[in-house]
């Protein structure tokens, strides 16, 4: 995937610093990458690369790979950037979440470039699941999701966003939010979509037009022959009081957006979805 400028205005007037810039040269730059093969009826993980502080571990191996991305930094602060990279070969089988949630600390001129790009192989399926990126006061992030799968493959991909730690009462008075959506299937483009928020987040999240008070938002896609026979299950889930949600499903594709006041109420939605679409129980880091 080509390296994207951080250089915009968007970003460079969202702050509110008084600070001098942080020099390049202390800044993270970590990449993952790893290919999953099927053999027989087991999945494996057959090649993987690891710079940086990100790691990639297996956990578990069988029908299905379960694979853990870690950040060893325990976050990521302005100008650091984390690149994954994942293959699923053919009748692979694989789930990729993280550890825990992503921490996204103060940005200064830059913000955090967060970036994946998964390629799904023939007869493949790929649950992308990372648990929640929270933005901390100030802060900055460009987040990417690329998929490229084949015709016959299956994809489950999930992002969570929360805005502020909700615990201690903290709003997004500054800071700059980029999230970009990229699925190809087969050779044409099937979802684009960007998200981009700047300058006070939570007073615009709080808008009845933007998120009704937000502070957490869920994007889900699921990508399968049988996508939209889900639907009617998946909306009797999000058509919930606790949060504000929606599903719709087209060729082959279903959507679950959801945005409520509570995180935990959200990450229960998107539990409560991702288990009733995904063929596997939810990753044990999931629970912890």
């Amino acid at each position: 995937m080509a390296k994207q400028s951080c250089n915009r205005p968007m970003f460079a007037n969202a702050f509110q610093s008084s600070l001098p810039a942080i020099p390049f040269y202390v800044r993270a730059s970590a990449e993952v990458r790893g290919t999953f093969a099927c053999a027989g009826r087991t999945t494996k993980l057959i090649d993987t690369f690891e710079t940086g502080g990100l790691r990639l571990r297996t956990p578990k191996a069988g029908e299905w790979c379960e694979a853990v991305v870690l950040n060893t930094a325990g976050g990521l602060a302005g100008g650091d950037e984390a690149r994954m990279s994942f293959v699923a070969e053919s009748n692979a089988n694989v789930c990729i979440t993280t550890q825990s949630a992503e921490k996204i600390y103060r940005a200064e001129d830059k913000p955090v470039v967060l970036a994946a790009d998964v390629h799904v192989g023939d007869g493949a399926n790929l649950v992308w699941m990372p648990q929640e990126t929270i933005l901390f006061d100030g802060s900055g992030l460009e987040r990417s999701l690329m998929i490229e799968m084949a015709e016959n493959a299956s994809v489950l991909a999930v992002e969570s966003t929360v805005f502020g730690r909700v615990a201690r009462g903290e709003r997004l008075s500054s800071g700059a939010f980029r999230d970009r959506w990229r699925i190809r299937r087969g050779a044409g483009l099937v979802f684009a979509e960007d998200v981009r928020l700047a300058g006070a987040i939570s007073e615009i999240a709080a808008k009845a037009a933007v998120g009704n008070g937000a502070c957490a938002i869920a994007t889900l896609a699921f990508l399968s022959p049988d996508a939209e026979e889900c639907l009617p299950i998946v909306r009797s889930v999000v058509e919930t009081d606790s949060v504000d949600g929606g599903a719709s499903a087209w060729n082959g594709m279903l959507i679950v957006r959801l945005a409520g006041r509570d995180p935990f109420d959200v990450r229960a939605v998107v539990t409560a979805v991702l288990r009733r679409l995904s063929r596997i129980p939810l990753p044990r880091v999931w629970s912890i």
